[in-house]
């Protein structure tokens, strides 16, 4: 999906902008962007659930902000709810957001 589609039409899930979010994160968390960061360049970005319904990203905002920061075009995205394969994925654990 498009990184300006997903951020334009999907919500944190939490009432915060995007641009807030990247701002909390990048000041809390620039150890871990740097990492995803680095990541995404060597081509590992697992999908980001999102839910259709509620227009929301369910995981992944640490990986969308690096990918802002990067500033990725596209990103994988999965239904979070129709394939739940990504709840296995460290990041639900808090891995790599």
């Amino acid at each position: 999906m498009p990184l300006s589609q997903l951020t334009a039409e999907y919500t944190t899930g939490d009432g915060s902008t995007w641009e807030h979010e990247r701002a909390r994160l990048e000041e809390i968390h620039p150890g871990k962007l740097a990492r995803i960061r680095a990541e995404i360049l060597a081509g590992h970005f697992p999908p980001v659930p999102l839910d259709h319904d509620e227009k929301r990203a369910v995981d992944g905002h640490h990986r969308i902000v690096a990918a802002l920061q990067l500033g990725v075009l596209v990103v994988p995205v999965v239904d979070a709810w129709a394939d739940t394969a990504w709840m296995g994925h460290p990041s639900v654990w808090g891995a790599d957001g």
